[in-house]
């Protein structure tokens, strides 16, 4: 027998990777719906199945889905409707830019989620100057 490559396209956990994603997209269709319909607790059961999918079959999800929704209650993430987005830089007066943070905010059970904006730190002086002899010199 032959068995599937990794991350190919038909691949050996293709079945388990379309019941992730559908899923994911039932869940974001009734969180869409749920203002209406008041349906937040399926879409909710849906994200736990998902996870636990991935969990069981130990495949990883993709990051943006991943930061997609709450940890803690399984809320899909919907920015103005289930969570708060907000920049914050713990350094004092915001000196430091490589600093920054965006701070995600569930609005069902509370958790911050805490995502790095990385902005490249420069470099120190001493390397800097460093780098400008070395290319004077070249």
């Amino acid at each position: 027998k032959s068995k599937g490559k990794k991350d190919s396209a038909g691949g050996v956990n293709s079945h388990i990777r379309a019941r992730i994603d559908y899923l994911y997209k039932a869940a974001t269709f009734l969180q869409a719906q749920s203002s209406a319909h008041h349906l937040p607790q399926l879409s909710r059961n849906y994200l736990s199945q998902m996870r636990g999918v991935s969990l069981k079959t130990q495949l990883r999800l993709p990051v943006d889905m991943k930061r997609s929704f709450c940890k803690r209650c399984d809320t899909l993430l919907l920015p103005g409707v289930t969570c708060t987005r907000e920049m914050r830089n713990p350094s004092r007066g915001r000196r430091k830019p490589w600093a920054e943070l965006l701070v995600i905010r569930c609005s069902t059970c509370g958790t911050e989620k805490r995502f790095p904006q990385t902005e490249k730190r420069s470099k120190k002086l001493t390397d800097r100057r460093q780098e400008q002899g070395q290319e004077k010199q070249d």
